[in-house]
């Protein structure tokens, strides 16, 4: 009798540790996939950023001094508000 239930209750411990297993596994799939996408969204939102940042440059480039003195006025904290 003891021999029946120890043989069953191996059996149970052995199927839990599979489950358990599995739910790890699934866990550490989802982490990993969910780091995959946020990389590669954080790449997408760098390289807009770098196109941006290269549009201004080639508009501040193409303008005169005088104008480009008016645009840093506009960011300028020096009181002339």
């Amino acid at each position: 009798m003891i021999a029946t239930l120890s043989a069953r209750l191996q059996g149970y411990v052995a199927a839990a540790g599979v489950v358990l297993g599995i739910i790890i596994s699934a866990f550490l799939y989802g982490r990993s996939d969910g780091r995959q996408d946020a990389e590669a969204e954080q790449q997408k939102a760098n390289a807009r950023a770098r196109t941006q940042s290269k549009e201004v440059e080639n508009e501040v480039n193409g303008l005169d001094d005088r104008a480009v003195e008016r645009r840093l006025d506009d960011w300028m904290r020096d009181g002339k508000r």
